[in-house]
């Protein structure tokens, strides 16, 4: 992987859920693949990792290779843009007589006046036993248009399959195999098939333990592919080539929508496949003629790009999973790749210093959790990323540099502060400025004492009968480092996740000698509140920690739960390890209480709260 592969997946990990199955992306120039990349998995049980060679459900981006094999037969006389469809489909028949009037140009620009989708097929599991064209031309024999031919343009994607039944009807090839045999194969797009051809030397990708997605369709929404391949496809689009010609291409690039309300500035953009042939963004210099189609199947969405300006492909699929604005997330990396190569695409927006990069892009600390500052081409962002694997972006979409300070949504802006040694993360709402969080810097190496800690759990013994805190927040912690500073201790403290308060409670600290640590987060107003200052101590070979005004022990030490009895009162809790099924709970005297947590010291059970009890196979139970 090269260094820019690096940087634009890093970029993309930033973006993406904590659990998601896979995204891949690919940026050509020139011809050449300057970024490719898989993040993920492959779905289904085993969740192998994905790679650059995996296939995903590019859905609508098919129309583009249906429309390529039209043109194709179009240069050769055996089709007519502005022929009748049914000049080739005899059976095609419709309620509306008008039907007669769609020409096959009609199906290429969604000016058809077709109702829409024919649903039933579309996408399956598995192709045995299946008819599509017979189940089209049923479900069309008894439809109704929407509008006179011609007269307003409506995304359609059954006019793309009339128009995949003409290339097979006028060839007398299966279009699958006319597809491959005359566009992907020819340009070494081995992974590009339609579902009745898929290269099993190209995984197909799945959403998280659904089935395999099969689609139908075909010239509308059929192919799989991988970035790469697709990029390929996307340079004949920029070069002359011995698959689509000159002339075909210009035609595909016309702007054959159509409307009847002025204001509307959309629906006159579409070309022949493409969704429009004038794409822009008013934060970047794509130039004019960019050529833009988006696919959204029950699975995936992907977004694909032809930017002649800079004789550029980008492709990006993902599940729907990941949650991204493929949009904005494929151009932004472009941007970045283009700032590398020392090209300045950003309109509006400023590049950010390489000087205040190095000075401000890190680790951020807030009392209840670990943020990180990343900054890049002409952005920003911010991530929390707990000791427990978990991620997550703060915020929806990337700030945005405007040379001063980081735009975010809904008018909130970043920027950041000195004060002595320590840096500010500082946000701007409404226009009242406030620290947000404080940049960790490194400490004083720890000692072998606090080594031997890192790990261990720790569960609370002290808790009270009727405290409603602990059945939410803070029932135990594991003590781990910070990654990447050294000297810094993250005491992460398990919490039910919609408390309402916090949730995963991590509070940084260092230690003051062995046995004593303390938060040194000085933020101003809230960013330094609920520090901590654990004490540990060993007592009668167990070690115990003394923390947020709470009590834990070393899980550690804990005896296995066999049915043991409450103390008398006044005697400690009991606290024990669940190591089988535990089915049953112990009979609760009155004014006492148990609580059981799962092996990540979260409450599942509370008798002070009720609710029904599962059992439980792992974990912990206290007697209070």
């Amino acid at each position: 992987m090269n260094q820019l592969t690096e940087k634009c997946s890093s970029i993309l990990r930033w973006g993406l859920p904590d659990k998601f199955t896979s995204v891949s992306y690919s940026i050509m120039k020139d011809g050449e693949i300057l970024a490719c990349d898989a993040l993920g998995h492959q779905g289904g049980d085993e969740q192998k990792p994905a790679t650059v060679d995996c296939t995903y459900n590019v859905a609508s981006v098919s129309k583009i290779f249906c429309t390529v094999a039209v043109m194709q037969l179009v240069e050769q006389g055996k089709i007519e843009l502005d022929a009748p469809v049914c000049k080739y489909l005899p059976r095609f028949t419709m309620l509306d007589s008008r039907y007669r009037d769609i020409t096959v140009r009609h199906c290429l620009s969604h000016t058809s006046g077709l109702p829409g989708t024919q649903w039933k097929g579309f996408s399956v599991s598995d192709l045995r036993g299946s008819d599509y064209y017979e189940e089209v031309y049923a479900h069309l024999a008894k439809s109704h248009l929407k509008a006179a031919p011609g007269e307003y343009a409506v995304y359609c994607n059954d006019g793309f399959t009339l128009a995949e039944m003409v290339v097979a009807a006028v060839t007398g090839v299966p279009f699958a195999e006319y597809c491959r045999d005359h566009i992907t194969e020819p340009i070494g797009a081995h992974s590009t098939r339609l579902s009745p051809l898929h290269n099993p030397e190209n995984p197909l990708v799945r959403e998280g333990k659904r089935p395999p997605e099969l689609l139908l369709i075909q010239g509308g929404a059929g192919f799989t592919t991988s970035m790469r391949d697709l990029c390929r496809f996307g340079q004949l689009f920029l070069t002359k080539n011995d698959i689509i010609s000159e002339a075909s291409k210009a035609e595909m690039a016309k702007k054959q929508g159509r409307t009847f309300l002025d204001c509307d500035d959309v629906s006159t953009t579409y070309g022949l496949g493409w969704d429009t042939v004038c794409y822009s963004d008013p934060e970047y210099d794509l130039g004019d003629g960019v050529l833009q189609k988006g696919g959204n199947s029950f699975q995936f969405t992907t977004q694909f790009f032809v930017i002649p300006k800079y004789n550029a492909v980008l492709a990006i699929s993902e599940t729907h999973d990941c949650k991204l604005n493929l949009p904005e997330v494929i151009m932004r990396l472009f941007a970045v790749v283009m700032q590398e190569r020392g090209v300045n695409i950003y309109t509006r927006l400023k590049p950010v210093p390489a000087a205040l990069i190095e000075k401000y892009a890190g680790t951020y600390l807030v009392p209840s959790g670990i943020l990180n500052v990343h900054l890049y081409g002409a952005f920003g962002a911010i991530t929390r990323d707990d000791t427990r694997g978990g991620h997550e972006s703060l915020y929806k979409l990337p700030l945005l540099y405007n040379g001063e300070v980081f735009e975010g949504e809904n008018k909130q802006s970043f920027f950041f502060a000195d004060h002595d040694e320590d840096i500010y993360l500082m946000s701007c709402n409404k226009g009242l400025r406030s620290p947000f969080a404080q940049k960790a810097r490194p400490r004083p190496p720890i000692s072998q004492a606090w080594k031997n800690r890192v790990g261990k759990s720790y569960i609370l013994v002290d808790a009270k009968p009727f405290d409603l805190v602990v059945s939410e927040l803070m029932t135990g912690f594991i003590l781990s480092e910070l990654p990447g500073l050294e000297g810094i201790l993250m005491a992460s403290f398990s919490g039910v996740s919609d408390s309402g308060v916090y949730g995963l409670f991590e509070a940084a600290f260092a230690p003051l000698d062995e046995n004593v640590g303390t938060g040194f987060l000085t933020t101003p107003c809230n960013p330094s509140r609920d520090l901590i200052s654990p004490i540990f101590e060993v007592c009668d070979g167990v070690e115990y920690c003394s923390v947020a005004s709470l009590r834990y022990r070393d899980t550690a030490t804990l005896a296995s739960y066999s049915g043991q009895a409450f103390g008398e009162p006044g005697a400690p809790n009991g606290a024990y390890r669940i190591e089988g099924l535990l089915e049953k709970l112990p009979d609760i005297p009155a004014d006492r209480r148990v609580m059981v947590l799962d092996k990540d010291m979260i409450c599942v059970y509370d008798s002070l709260t009720g609710g029904e009890y599962k059992p439980v196979k792992k974990g912990y139970i206290l007697l209070i």
